[in-house]
């Protein structure tokens, strides 16, 4: 009767090893708790024709940019991410989770799910280069139809879109004309000079 009763607790013992082994691994595999932000489809520059996306499976974090090429990711903090692959290059996520703005200047956004509702305008959110010169830095923020603009010398100004492609803006009282590029990476001036946004990688 000992014997039976030893090799029963030996048995319930072995399935109980097992089972927290398995539950063990079993939490190994969850996403960490960055991932539901993180993960998901992006759209480069905000542009749905610029699929990216990045997944998270609880082992690994795997960035695939527009062209199909992909990076392990790493998370750091509660709202960046690292791409190795990608020369280190940091993203930040924003406070709304809609766009991640990324250490060289570029920038992904959630790509819109369809349907209807929107504004049809494009996201500027972003850095920007005066004259595509990488030392003459300028941004700009986007609230719906509502723009904040900072130039190369640290100028502010206001605008707003005044048509499907063209914005308005006010510098101190000077209204200046541009006219946003069909990728949306470059605003081209009225007064002849033109604003550029890069990609996340290289050429």
């Amino acid at each position: 009767m000992r014997r039976i009763s030893a090799s029963l607790f030996a048995i319930a013992v072995v399935v109980c090893v097992a089972w927290q082994m398995s539950a063990s691994s079993a939490a190994a595999q969850m996403p960490s708790p960055q991932s539901s932000r993180f993960s998901g489809a992006w759209c480069a520059q905000g542009d749905p024709a610029k699929h990216a996306s990045i997944s998270d499976n609880g082992v690994m974090v795997t960035l695939t940019n527009e062209n199909g090429d992909s990076s392990p990711g790493n998370y750091q903090g509660s709202n960046q991410i690292v791409a190795p692959g990608w020369q280190f290059v940091t993203g930040t996520l924003s406070k709304d989770g809609s766009q991640i703005n990324w250490s060289n200047g570029t920038y992904w956004a959630r790509c819109p799910s369809g349907g209807g509702g929107g504004h049809g305008k494009m996201n500027l959110n972003g850095i920007w280069y005066a004259n595509g010169n990488r030392s003459l830095q300028c941004s700009i923020q986007q609230h719906r139809n509502v723009l904040n603009f900072q130039n190369e010398t640290g100028d502010r100004a206001t605008g707003s879109f005044d048509g499907k492609n063209h914005l308005s803006t006010n510098w101190g009282g000077n209204q200046i004309g541009g006219s946003i590029s069909r990728d949306g990476n470059r605003i081209n001036w009225d007064n002849g000079t033109y604003w550029i946004r890069y990609r996340v990688y290289g050429p």
